[in-house]
């Protein structure tokens, strides 16, 4: 039986939702969630930000809302997997009291909270125009990297029009556009700003204004693996064929959408291969995958705990430098069976209520693998 994700996920819904992995729509927010500190007080000028939530519809004598000073908050709108948006800025220099002084812009961000939508919503910022038209790139990536690129503080260009980093003496425009792609969920995230201008005139406008211990560590990615959740069973097609390199083998049971590109085989016993999405949707880590072979011999290869997230075999226990996998030995010759399928399962957090989503896959025709809220150890007999 194949199930179709969004089915599946909707049941889960119903249970009382599992994370990155519930509801229909998500929510992302822009928004600022502290002040900056009182390091950043010397040396400052004054900056106006306004912003329009939809940058396809601007009207430039009416934005949707003007912050006065380093806090940024910009709302967002729910976005779905068939409607991008996009937000457009206005960084300024008051000039209602005549000419202000020249400023280096600065703008930086903190690390999102750690859920999996931070990992699947895309987010490109632009040099743009008044009228929300895209310029040169400042950075892209999904909302967790674009967080980590602009974690330390950039430095953005007051005159993209010209070559160089020229400090700003009227207004620049970024478009932000962000994009939910195929994910189905319900989390929402936000993406602290954090824009600050230096005095070009007695300050050196290279000099990075956010102090050091202000950017935090690295974000990490927002996976989690409280659970393995059991997605798909793939089986060899033929007793006379072996998996082959280069092939993409779909889910023969389970989730539809999905499929495991084989990247290197050992004969009938062995595999190597990446979970990927078919149908442009969003792809989990791996947590394990069993390996059966003979008449009721399995091996279970698990990811281990605290170790790093990824969607190829070689990041689980037992593996070999190139991430095959293999069947367990036959009993009464010492050698390997041939592989009769391989189940996979991939990381998940725990429901609400503190169980695991059920298994969509079984490890025969005639018997599930059951939920587990732990991995079991890498290359055991089941």
């Amino acid at each position: 039986m194949t199930l179709t994700r969004r089915r599946v996920l909707a049941a889960i819904a119903a249970a009382g939702g599992a994370g990155a992995l519930t509801g229909s729509t998500s929510g992302a927010l822009l928004r600022n969630s502290e002040t900056l500190g009182a390091s950043l007080t010397t040396g400052l000028v004054d900056i106006v930000v306004e912003y329009w939530q939809d940058a396809s519809t601007v009207d430039p004598e009416n934005p949707d809302g003007v912050v006065d000073g380093p806090r940024l908050d910009i709302p967002v709108g729910t976005v779905d997997e068939d409607s991008p948006g996009s937000t457009l800025l206005r960084i300024a220099l008051p000039q209602d009291e005549g000419p202000n002084n020249p400023a280096s812009v600065w703008l930086r961000t903190e690390c999102p909270e750690r859920v999996t939508l931070a990992e699947f919503l895309t987010v490109r910022l632009f040099y743009s125009d008044a009228s929300g038209a895209r310029g040169d790139e400042i950075v892209s990536g999904s909302l967790r990297q674009v967080a980590d690129a602009l974690r330390t503080g950039v430095r953005l260009d007051g005159d993209p029009a010209t070559d160089g980093d020229d400090c700003l003496t009227d207004e620049v425009f970024v478009l932000v556009e962000y994009e939910l792609g195929a994910y189905i969920g319900s989390e929402s995230v936000s993406l602290p700003l954090f824009v600050v201008g230096t005095q070009c005139r007695n300050a050196d406008p290279s000099v990075n204004p956010f102090p050091a211990d202000a950017t935090g560590a690295a974000c990490e990615p927002a996976y989690t693996c409280e659970c393995c959740w059991d997605i798909g069973k793939v089986e060899v097609p033929d007793r006379d064929e072996n998996f082959e390199a280069g092939r993409l083998y779909p889910f023969d049971e389970g989730l539809a959408g999905y499929a495991i590109e084989v990247v290197a085989a050992d004969g009938d016993s062995g595999v190597a291969f990446e979970l990927v999405a078919t149908d442009g949707g969003p792809v989990l880590p791996l947590c394990s995958v069993l390996v059966k072979g003979g008449s009721g011999d399995s091996l279970i290869y698990s990811r281990p705990e605290n170790g790093e997230y990824d969607f190829d075999t070689s990041v689980l226990t037992g593996a070999t430098d190139d991430g095959i996998i293999y069947a367990p030995e036959n009993p009464n010759n010492g050698k390997r069976y041939g592989i009769s399928h391989v189940v996979v399962g991939v990381c998940t957090p725990l429901l609400p209520e503190g169980g695991c989503p059920e298994d969509v896959a079984t490890t025969s025709k005639d018997g599930s693998r059951g939920s587990r809220s732990k991995t079991d150890e890498g290359g055991e007999t089941k």
